[in-house]
C-alpha cells in the first residue's frame, strides 16, 4: 500500500483543528459514527471545505474529510494518554 504524501496527511489535520475551532457549532456525541457527524453537521463540514481553499488553496478529498472527522471524534470521546500509548509509526 502506498504511503499517503505529507500533504494529505496535513490536510486531514486541517479538517481535524478547524472542527475544534467550531466546536461550539457541533452536534456530535460518543456514539456517532463519521456519516452521521456529516449529517448533522452539515455547515461546519462547508466551513471547513472552504477554509481548505481559502487558507491552503487545496481541495480536500472525501477520504480526508472522512479521516479528519473520524480523527476528532475519537479525540473527544476516547482520548489517548502519552502514559498507555506508544509513539505512532508508519513506515
Amino acid at each position: 500500500m502506498k504511503r499517503p504524501s505529507q500533504i494529505y496527511r496535513l490536510m486531514c489535520y486541517f479538517v481535524h483543528a478547524t472542527i475544534c475551532m467550531y466546536e461550539q457549532d457541533c452536534n456530535s456525541n460518543d456514539s456517532m459514527s463519521v456519516k452521521e457527524f456529516r449529517e448533522n453537521n452539515l455547515k461546519i463540514i462547508q466551513r471547513v471545505f472552504y477554509e481548505g481553499l481559502s487558507i491552503m488553496n487545496y481541495e480536500l478529498s472525501h477520504e480526508q474529510m472522512s479521516r479528519g472527522i473520524a480523527s476528532y471524534l475519537v479525540s473527544k470521546y476516547k482520548p489517548q494518554s502519552v502514559e498507555t500509548s506508544e509513539v505512532y509509526c508508519h513506515n
